[in-house]
This record gives C-alpha cells, sequence and structure tokens, in this order.
C-alpha cells in the first residue's frame, strides 16, 4: 500500500511538467525574434543632412577672368568664411564637364566650360556680401540689371544648363562636329595647308578620311579630329 501511495503522488509531478511547453514556445520565439530581420536596428552610416537653404537665395551671374573662374571660387569662399557670411550663400557653381579629346593618338581628359569667364551663384545678395565680392581681384562684376542692382538669373534657364552638363553635352557636341561632305584645311604634318572635303569619319579613333587635290585627283588623307578646322564659306 506504501507503494501504491508513493506512485498516486508522484503523478501530480509528472503533470506539473506540462506548463514547460508554453515556456519552450516563448525561448524559441524568442530565438527567432532575436534571427528574424529585427537588424535593420543595425547602425547604418547616418547621411549627413544637407545644409538649409536660404529661402530669399536666387542665382546671380558673375563675370570673372577667363581662365581664372576656379581661383576666384576658392577666393569667395575662403572670404565667406573669414567674414562670417556663408549662410547668405547656397551654391557656387560653374558650368563644365570633363570631355575626352585625342591628340597625338593619345586621349586626354580636359574640362571643358560651357562659358568661360562666369560663375553662377546661388545667394541672398546683402550689401556687405555685395562688397566682399566686388572686392574680389579677378572679378569684373555682375552680368545682368546694373551693378549696383544686378537681377538674378531666370531658375528655368539655370536648370536648362544643368540638365546639359549632367546629359554630357559638350563631350556630343565633340563628337559631333564634324559631318561628311564638309569642307575643312588640314593643319598639321605632311599635307598641312591642304583643303579638301569630309569622306569619313571614325569616331572611335577620332580620325577623319579628307579628299584632298593631289596633281588634280581626289585622294583620301587620313588626319585626327584636332588636325584639322572648318573652312568658312
Amino acid at each position: 500500500m506504501v507503494e501504491e501511495d508513493v506512485r498516486l503522488d508522484t503523478e501530480p509531478v509528472v503533470a506539473e511538467k506540462l506548463p514547460i511547453e508554453p515556456v519552450v514556445a516563448e525561448e524559441q520565439q524568442a530565438e527567432r525574434a532575436e534571427d528574424s530581420p529585427q537588424l535593420d536596428v543595425v547602425e547604418e552610416p547616418t547621411l549627413e543632412p544637407e545644409p538649409p537653404r536660404n529661402p530669399n537665395a536666387k542665382w546671380y551671374i558673375l563675370q570673372a577672368h577667363t581662365g581664372y573662374e576656379g581661383r576666384v571660387e576658392q577666393t569667395i569662399r575662403e572670404k565667406l568664411r573669414i567674414k562670417g557670411l556663408g549662410e547668405l550663400v547656397d551654391e557656387i557653381f560653374i558650368p563644365s564637364e570633363e570631355i575626352v579629346r585625342t591628340k597625338g593618338g593619345k586621349q586626354r581628359r580636359i574640362n571643358q566650360k560651357y562659358f568661360p569667364g562666369y560663375i553662377l551663384i546661388r545667394m541672398e545678395l546683402k550689401p556687405e556680401l555685395w562688397h566682399l565680392l566686388n572686392d574680389i581681384d579677378r572679378i569684373s562684376g555682375f552680368v545682368g540689371g546694373t551693378q549696383r542692382d544686378p537681377l538674378p538669373m531666370d531658375e528655368e534657364e539655370l536648370s536648362e544648363i544643368k540638365a546639359q552638363v549632367n546629359e554630357g553635352f559638350q563631350q556630343k557636341a565633340a563628337e559631333e562636329e564634324y559631318v561628311i561632305d564638309q569642307k575643312v584645311t588640314i593643319t598639321e604634318g605632311p599635307f598641312n595647308g591642304f583643303t579638301g572635303i569630309i569622306g569619313e569619319i571614325n569616331t572611335e579613333r577620332e580620325k577623319l578620311k579628307v579628299l584632298v587635290s593631289i596633281f588634280g585627283r581626289p585622294t583620301p588623307v587620313e588626319v585626327e579630329f584636332d588636325k584639322v578646322k572648318n573652312v568658312e564659306e
């Protein structure tokens, strides 16, 4: 009888183990949660917010000495920093494009400016900023309006310029500089000074076949793009 009592007493103990199942389930859920894509919380490189744009700023055109546009831009930025007027200027833009030219059989990259001698600047033109800009060497003044009261440029015009830069307008123009039957003069090499008609254009090699007259007969001469010039008729 004692043994039976012992067995009967142990039965509830076995039953007490049943509630362990939900605990296991909770642990499994926790494990799944750890493995689940909650790793979105993982720290990603934080992007620095763009500086707020001055709502009163407008685009103006400055005229600078040709070939010194980049130096003038650096000087403007340095002067703004020293005078503490940086909040008045949102952007300085020199419309230009990196294009590929071939010379002597070698390709080289050059920075082709759309408007040599001009700098576009988006700013709130207060008197102190007007004086700062006009006191900088190699700046001739403003374009549009008067020097004392310059006119801002049209936003649509600026958008068109930026679209051309983004689309590589200068590179396309360089590649489409010549057409079949165009009259050109060779400027370098053994046929320097000969005038002829373009008979073939090789854009990949940047070479032309020009038909020139030698002893009264049309003869094809191969020359590079930069070794001919257009003939004004």
